[in-house]
């Protein structure tokens, strides 16, 4: 084989297992956020990304369709070492993503034979059921459309779609620097006020009946809400797209935090308007 066509080959092959990666990460993010907005019954855009990709997906569904290559005909064998590679990506993003962010995105501490809260095995025999479906149903037409880009864009669309997502990784981390103080900040302020309204309660008698009653605090207070940063639309999106993000930095649950971020902000848009 000449030395033009190793290159060409190469280059083929890049662009193959790039657009791989893009495609199941859409797919993974179409499922994600189908998921999630079926249990909120709003739509609900569901990666850490703004675009429509999920990384890991598209990681786990490229080293599946790598390392698992010669058993793709053994059903038995695809299954176990699909739920094996991806259980072990799915615990290292957790861990790693952990320790970058200060924060739990998702926890199966709930889910029986669970380890460490980052993956459990009936999630992992769901993954497993599910890489096995998509690889012998999905993955043809995949395959089809990404031939179809490849031979149409080539290397242009690999590269267009690597930028993309490096600007949107750029974009999120800016907006994640000032995240995790931002969300102490405010969980500290909710947790101030319930225990002031705890002792008000406690010394009066009364009860406190409404689901999040320190919020009346913000609603009445402008003073109250000043007092607090502004968090993005990017810092908001987060708060409600993971529902078991957990923030190790403060002792307040994301959705209370999301609740009064979202107050905040419709207050200041109404006292803009005035």
């Amino acid at each position: 084989m000449s030395h033009a066509a190793q290159l060409l080959q190469l280059e083929q092959g890049f662009t193959t297992w790039v657009l791989y990666f893009f495609a199941y990460g859409f797919v993974g993010w179409l499922w994600e956020s189908a998921y999630v907005s079926v249990q909120k019954r709003r739509w609900v855009n569901s990666g850490f990304l703004t675009g429509p990709v999920i990384p890991v997906y598209g990681f786990s569904m490229t080293a599946v369709l790598t390392l698992l290559a010669p058993w793709r005909d053994n059903l038995l064998a695809l299954y176990l070492g699909s739920a094996l590679v991806i259980t072990v990506i799915e615990y290292v993003t957790s861990w790693l993503m952990e320790r970058l962010f200060h924060a739990r995105w998702w926890d199966y501490s709930n889910v029986p034979l669970n380890l460490n809260g980052r993956v459990a095995l009936p999630i992992s025999a769901f993954w497993g059921l599910g890489v096995v479906a998509l690889i012998k149903w999905l993955h043809p037409l995949v395959a089809q459309v990404v031939g179809h880009i490849d031979t149409t864009y080539g290397m242009f669309a690999a590269f267009a779609l690597i930028a993309g997502l490096m600007f949107d990784f750029g974009f999120t981390l800016a907006n994640l620097l000032a995240f995790g103080a931002a969300t102490k900040r405010i969980g500290d302020t909710i947790e101030a006020t319930k225990q002031e309204l705890r002792a008000k309660a406690a010394a009066t008698g009364a009860k406190l009946e409404q689901e999040y009653p320190w919020l009346d605090q913000y609603r009445t207070s402008a003073a109250r809400r000043e007092k607090l940063p502004r968090l993005s639309y990017v810092q908001r999106r987060l708060l409600r797209s993971f529902p078991h993000l957990h923030l190790n930095d403060t002792r307040t649950s994301a959705a209370e935090i999301a609740a009064l971020a979202d107050l905040l902000r419709k207050r200041r848009k109404h006292d803009a308007d005035q």
